[in-house]
């Protein structure tokens, strides 16, 4: 009997007498979102049956990141999700990219990813931002999730177990990116709520989810060459909207798996998505407006067009002799040439040469990704440390991406390039063993610099005078503005790493007591001192509340008749946490103040 999942094994007398603990993990994707959960067995049950008519086969690894809604579908009696999403439905797809719009693209981003939004393809329906419309998806993830559960699980066991929900993300998000996605889960549901109060939610990194899966079976599969102390190993996690490359060192196989980053990881927004956008490219300057006029409910993801698609593109590679390929799509045009669309069939006709077209941008972005990530493997162990490439994620699947990384790569010594058995599912099923057996890097490098804006003593023949200000509370010349960075881009930490920042601001009377601290990132190998660098990035604002805070246990003096306060403290930021995302302490006198929270800085690059 099936029960939607893979590999299903229940022993609900053993689950009720060890921790009441049930591992979950979602992996919520640009393009397509999958689960996977575990009970007290060791067996990690991916899920494989998802709701909706659109489904190929009955089962399958996972479900479009897609939603309609009823009030833009006059068919639709309540909101539709997944599969459930038809061909003509209107409806928003690729909304994960828009959690991490306010980050600006790198060399490494898809180019046309900026117009994606002015293409109708990234867009959100009146009233809703993008974190609301990521929430409404995943309640229905979650809702789903839970039938699921409730029909393996007896009741009783389900009530009085914990979940632990591991959600995975890119590495190369932004912190606001990562905090959004929080967010939408806690919305739909997931976490503590008054009925659950002790669930929870955790997030892990994609790259490092997909070598978890990948690693731990290829520490015990007789078919592939083991892994082994000293090895490296390149995962490169190709999704729907991203790509992450992050490479590790094997330190230990044996009594369990141990493994830390070796280098600062790499990616770009240039994951599969991107094809599509090449692809709608090719479209407009064959058909013009005859393509470009066309709805979305025809053209847009999710609709038959883009679904034959789909199918071309994962299979694209498999074949050695050059064909053409007929896609449904009824178009007027007088001006379109016949080897272009067949009329009397409704059908647009491509050829491999075109999707050569569309894939080798990508590729090749791809290509130059693990490039640089080699490199500078190489800066930090000698050269051949990396032995092996695995190939995970939905594009990572991709015939033609693994014929050009092992055409690129392949020819190297001792250099190993494998895709494990469903890639798709590799991310989420590494994210449930994280839960289930702890396995996770034991050292992280950090991705960028973060620091706080400084004011020091004003240097003579060093510093511009347009920054100076005075200081009445030190009676001296100050200058604004310097850059103080706490942990540096590449630094090695563990998990839960802090680091204290020491902070004072003066408080005058007529002041509020809810005191700002800025901080700010940056991805240059070497950070600059002072803030208006261009490569320095605002994050955001990290607000200290003293309203309730006595403040005669703080230094102060009379200036101008009127008491004056330094209120100084230490500001904890903690890297690494199992939350995923960065957390903030303030402490003063040995006690916590107040609440820390941060206030992301707002605007948008595409």
């Amino acid at each position: 009997m099936s029960l939607g999942n893979i590999n299903y094994k229940l022993d609900s007398l053993s689950l009720a007498s060890t921790k009441k603990k049930i591992i979950v993990a979602v992996d919520y994707g640009t393009t397509f979102t999958g689960a996977a959960y575990v009970n007290s067995s060791s067996d990690v049950n991916i899920i494989n049956i998802w709701p909706g008519t659109g489904r190929d086969t009955d089962h399958v690894w996972k479900t479009p990141s897609c939603i309609a809604y009823p009030d833009e579908n006059k068919s639709l009696g309540k909101r539709k999700w997944g599969f459930q999403v038809e061909p003509g439905h209107k409806c928003y797809s690729w909304t994960k990219l828009l959690l991490d719009k306010n980050a600006p693209l790198t060399k490494y981003d898809d180019p046309m990813l900026e117009k994606a939004t002015k293409s109708g393809i990234m867009q959100l329906p009146p009233g809703k931002d993008a974190v609301g419309v990521v929430a409404d998806f995943l309640t229905s993830v979650y809702e789903h999730i839970m039938h699921i559960l409730e029909k393996g699980l007896a009741e009783e066991i389900l009530g009085m177990s914990a979940i632990e929900f591991w959600f995975t993300m890119p590495a190369i998000w932004s912190d606001k990116a990562q905090a959004a996605t929080r967010e939408a889960a806690k919305r739909a549901g997931f976490g503590p709520r008054p009925e659950r109060p002790l669930d929870t939610i955790y997030m892990i990194t994609e790259p490092e989810a997909a070598a978890i899966a990948a690693l731990t079976r290829s520490t015990t599969d007789i078919v592939s060459v083991p892994v082994k102390s000293g090895d490296g190993v390149l995962v490169c996690d190709c999704g729907g909207g991203t790509v992450d490359i992050t490479t590790y060192l094997i330190s230990e196989t044996k009594p369990r798996l141990s493994f830390e980053e070796l280098c600062t990881g790499t990616g770009g927004k240039c994951g599969s998505t991107a094809l599509d956008r090449n692809f709608y490219k090719l479209m407009s300057e064959r058909f013009g407006t005859a393509f470009d006029a066309l709805p979305a409910k025809r053209i847009g993801p999710g609709s038959a067009f883009m679904r034959r698609f789909e199918a071309l593109k994962r299979n694209f590679g498999l074949d050695t002799e050059d064909t053409t390929y007929e896609l449904p799509l009824n178009i007027r045009s007088s001006q379109v040439a016949p080897e272009y669309y067949d009329e009397e069939e409704g059908s647009v006709i491509v050829s491999d040469q075109d999707l050569r077209d569309v894939f080798d941008p990508v590729v090749d972005q791809i290509i130059r990704l693990i490039k640089t990530q080699m490199q500078d493997a190489n800066k930090e162990m000698e050269t051949g440390t990396i032995n092996r490439i695995i190939l995970v994620g939905g594009f990572g699947d991709s015939e033609y991406l693994r014929q050009a990384v092992k055409k690129t790569f392949g020819s190297e010594k001792k250099l190993t390039i494998t895709i494990p058995n469903n890639p798709q599912s590799a991310i989420v099923h590494g994210a449930a063993l994280r839960g289930l057996h702890g396995i996770q890097s034991t050292a992280r490098r950090c991705r960028r610099h973060y620091g706080f804006s400084w004011g020091i003593y004003f240097r003579e023949g060093i510093d511009d005078e347009k920054n100076s200000y005075w200081d009445e509370y030190y009676d001296a010349k100050m200058v604004r503005g310097i850059t103080k960075w706490m942990i540096n881009k590449g630094q090695k930490y563990h998990q839960d790493y802090s680091k204290l920042v020491s902070i004072s601001h003066t408080h005058w009377p007529s002041n509020s007591l809810k005191k700002s601290t800025e901080l700010y990132s940056c991805d240059l190998v070497d950070a600059p001192e002072r803030i208006e660098n261009p490569s320095v990035k605002y994050i955001g604002t990290i607000d200290v509340d003293f309203t309730k805070v006595d403040l005669t246990g703080f230094d102060s003096k009379i200036i101008s008749g009127r008491r004056v306060y330094m209120l100084s403290y230490s500001l904890k930021v903690i890297f690494g946490a199992q939350e995923g995302i960065l957390k903030f302490k303030a402490i003063s006198k040995g006690k916590v103040v107040g609440k820390s929270e941060i206030s992301f800085a707002s605007g948008s690059y595409y």
